[in-house]
């Protein structure tokens, strides 16, 4: 994807989780690390467990699992 004025658009990290609990457990792990927690898990309405973390540089890092009942 090319932004506008001839720059790159930053790419965006999402990582799959097995579980929703495998999901709190890296945001917890992360957030303990020091890396800044941007949004604690949730369950959200599209059926998955999701958080969001930055990294060092700033950048939104995804992380998220399939619900039970969505599976």
């Amino acid at each position: 994807m090319v932004a506008s004025q001839g720059r790159r658009a930053p790419a965006n990290l999402a990582f799959a989780c097995e579980s929703p609990a495998e999901v709190d457990a890296a945001w917890g792990d992360l957030t303990e690390a020091g890396y800044h927690g941007h949004l604690e898990p949730w369950d959200a309405f599209w059926g998955m467990r999701y958080a969001v973390v930055h990294d060092p540089d700033g950048r939104p890092v995804d992380l998220f699992a399939l619900l039970p009942s969505a599976s």
